[in-house]
């Protein structure tokens, strides 16, 4: 049996990825079955014939919060393979992380900082002129600030405000009027550009569809326009739209493809940034995982056509290549 699992709380955002799913499983010739984590929980003696894992987004319920997500699921679906292991969705969710990985692989990333000295982050402002203050956790686009110097004063922009940045050492977050204070750890990437003396153009920003080991399409997030630091970030919940694409360079591709095998993943969504005079830098690695799930707002575009169709490719590799099985199933 097959398991799309997700939690309750998130049904609204995921419900067309798992109606997606699931037809195109029907499709051809499987079913799979969409179960939340809260009635998996209820019905744990039930689920030993699952084999195959779909994992989306789920928090662990408050009655089952002791142990790791790894090993409720486990212990959930004793015979079961995660389509997409879990180690690899907390390592994707995981920015820091994911950089020192895909650095270890030898993936082209842009100039990051790791730090808890505010000095350094000055020091690393002031090298590049430019930064991209980020979360350490995945968060959608969520949370990050352009930052560069005024004078020695280090600001942000996050797309509605401009902020005066206080490093803090500890603590929470905290915004008194114009003024946010900024706990540490601080996770900086250079701001990914071209820079002239009187403008900077933004990168073109990709991202890979990867399935097993295959770039199934492209897609180009892009702005009409900037018309402030903010608008640097290329994302889609700060209001970049997508398009399609269908000639991308070899380069790009030879590096989308060493990301995906880097973190492991069967599924994911390689992001890059190329720009006309310093190459191609690897962003992140999104895949579907209990923290996280890859945006399928690309189907709102107009050129969208069945030939994009993301879970159609994802439906294909769990019915068509099944991880192999463990516990009893294995037998």
């Amino acid at each position: 049996m097959i398991v799309c699992l997700y939690g309750h709380m998130y049904t609204p955002f995921l419900e067309p990825v798992i109606r997606g799913l699931t037809e195109a499983i029907e499709d051809l010739g499987s079913e799979m079955r969409a179960l939340t984590i809260e009635d998996a929980c209820r019905l744990p003696h039930a689920l030993e014939s699952v084999t195959q894992l779909y994992v989306l987004p789920f928090d662990l319920p408050p009655s089952r919060g002791g142990p790791p997500v790894e090993d409720l699921v486990s212990e959930l679906f004793p015979n079961a393979r995660p389509v997409v292991g879990l180690s690899i969705h907390e390592l994707c969710c995981d920015k820091i992380a994911t950089q020192e990985r895909l650095v270890d692989r030898g993936v082209p990333v842009p100039d990051t900082l790791v730090t808890v000295v505010a000095d350094e982050v000055i020091e690393f402002v002031r090298t590049h002129e430019f930064a991209v203050l980020k979360k350490n956790r995945s968060c959608g686009g969520h949370g990050h600030l352009v930052v560069w110097l005024d004078g020695d004063q280090l600001v942000g922009d996050a797309g509605s405000h401009r902020y005066i940045l206080d490093l803090a050492t500890q603590g929470p977050a905290q915004l008194r009027g114009e003024r946010l204070s900024y706990p540490a750890p601080f996770y900086l990437q250079r701001l990914v550009a071209d820079f002239a003396p009187r403008n900077i153009t933004p990168p073109q920003v990709l991202r890979a569809y990867v399935v097993d080991r295959e770039i199934v399409f492209w897609t180009e997030r892009f702005r009409e326009r900037y018309s402030r630091p903010s608008d640097w970030i290329i994302n889609r919940a700060l209001g970049a739209r997508y398009r399609f694409l269908q000639n991308v360079s070899d380069e790009a591709k030879k590096i989308a493809l060493r990301s995906a095998e880097a973190v492991g993943a069967r599924v994911c969504a390689v992001d890059l940034a190329r720009t006309a005079r310093g190459g191609t830098y690897v962003l992140e690695v999104d895949c579907d995982g209990a923290q996280m799930f890859i945006d399928r707002s690309f189907k709102e575009a107009p050129e969208y056509r069945d030939f994009f169709d993301f879970d159609r490719y994802i439906a294909h590799a769990i019915v068509e290549n099944p991880p192999p099985t463990r516990g009893i199933a294995a037998v």
